[in-house]
Formats: structure tokens, sequence, C-alpha cells
């Protein structure tokens, strides 16, 4: 079989259990400790270094990036199942479940929910079976992966308090960045949430193909359930942020 070097970010619960399932295996992979929007161009000079040596050694290994955006390095192949901007790489199974395909592996309990949270969320959990305390310790691993912090969680809480909202959508200025905390504490009480910080700006809800539809400028992706997906969106423009705005707002 051909050798394989994966390269894989750990910025998700997704994402860690990939590392976890790569390193059962016996796989050669990298990690890359960038957050979400990880990208080939912005590996870490350790991993660059990494990967060089071991494709010195072998240059017929095959380099396999794990939800990286942007044009491949060494003449390597990703693994994803998101819509970027100008770079559709939808895929009906999760990163998770690709992974384990390639290397012949079952996924067990956990494991399956992780990668059905990762593209359906709670609602998607409930539907397959899951209970109140798998769902609780798939969304504790995807917040501690995500790197929300005691503070952030405490933060949510006073965010969440000064929230907007219109019926069953809500517009949340975050302090901190839009994490994982508001829109846990928030399930079941909204259709459709707009997380807004500086940095990012991310929506949850039945809009996210419409929002990444408008094409805005800005580096973008949306992912997950039509039905409940999400889209996010780095340092939206005041042309940017007034569109999804009005988007979000309409009925």
């Amino acid at each position: 079989m051909k050798k394989v070097i994966w390269i894989c970010p750990v910025n998700d619960g997704e994402a860690v259990e990939i590392r976890n399932l790569l390193g059962d295996a016996g796989e050669t992979f990298i990690v890359t400790r960038q957050p979400w929007g990880a990208t080939w161009q912005a590996l870490e000079t350790a991993v660059v270094t990494a990967v060089e040596v071991l494709l010195a050694q072998d240059p017929h290994t095959e380099v396999v990036g794990i939800e990286l955006g942007g044009s491949t390095r060494w003449n390597g192949r990703n693994i994803d199942h998101h819509n970027y901007k100008g770079d559709d790489r939808s895929n009906p199974k999760s990163s998770l479940e690709q992974v384990a395909n390639e290397v012949g592996v079952t996924l067990n309990r956990h494991q399956t929910l992780v990668a059905i949270n990762d593209v359906g969320y709670i609602p998607a959990m409930e539907a397959f079976g899951a209970t109140p305390g798998e769902i609780e310790v798939v969304r504790q691993q995807d917040r501690c992966a995500q790197n929300v912090t005691p503070d952030d969680e405490a933060q949510a809480v006073e965010d969440i308090e000064n929230a907007e909202w219109r019926g069953r959508k809500v517009l949340i200025r975050c302090s901190k960045g839009g994490t994982s905390a508001h829109t846990d504490r928030l399930y079941r009480r909204y259709d459709e949430c707009l997380t807004v910080a500086p940095a990012k700006w991310i929506y949850f809800g039945r809009k996210a193909r419409a929002l990444d539809a408008l094409n805005l400028p800005e580096q973008h992706w949306c992912g997950g359930d039509p039905k409940n997906g999400y889209f996010g969106i780095i340092a939206p423009s005041e042309m940017s942020q007034a569109v999804i705005l009005k988007k979000f707002w309409e009925e």
C-alpha cells in the first residue's frame, strides 16, 4: 500500500477523533495547531519541515490534508466536506467517516456521534438516538478542542443576556469572538442564530447555503445539514455585514 502522511488540525471534536483514529491505526500524521480556517499555506514551519524530511526519505509518499483550505502542497490532496469560497468540497460523509474508510476501520459509537455532530449538530445526534449524556460528552469535547475556556463560557452567558431577538432569530454580539459556548446554551431556543465578532461571523440555521451563495469577497465557508447548516466568514466588511444582516432578518 502507498505510504501516506496525514496533516491533521485539532481544532474541533471531529479533528481530535481523526487524530486519535490515525494514531490507533498506526498511520503517520502531523498535527497543525491552526484554528478553524486552517490552510495549506499557513502550515507551521515545523510541520513543513517534518513533511519534507519524510518525503526526502520516500518521495513516493502521498500527502493528505484534512480540512485544509487553499491550494495543496507537495502534490497532496484534501479530505473535506465543506464548501469554501471558490472551492466546493461538499461530501455526504464527514471527514472522520472518509478517513475511517480510507484507513479501513469501523467507527465506534462515540466516533459515529462525533461525525454526526459535525454535520448535523445536536438535532442529528438526537435523531440517531443519542442519549442526553452522550450529547453532552460530544459537545464538551468539541468546545474543549476549540479552546473554549471557562472565561469564554462565562462571557457567553453575558453575551446571551444582551442578545437581540426577533421571534426565533437571535443575533449575539460576542465580546470574545463567536464560540460554541453561545449556541450550545441556546439550543432549542432559536431557529436561526448569528454570532458576530470583529474577526469572524458565524451563522447557524436553514440559510447557510443561501448566505454562501451570496459569494461575498471575504474568506468564507459553509457546511452541515441544509436544514440546519452553518456559514462562517472572516472579518466581513461593512458592506458584507449589511448584506448578511439583511439576509438573516428576512423571512
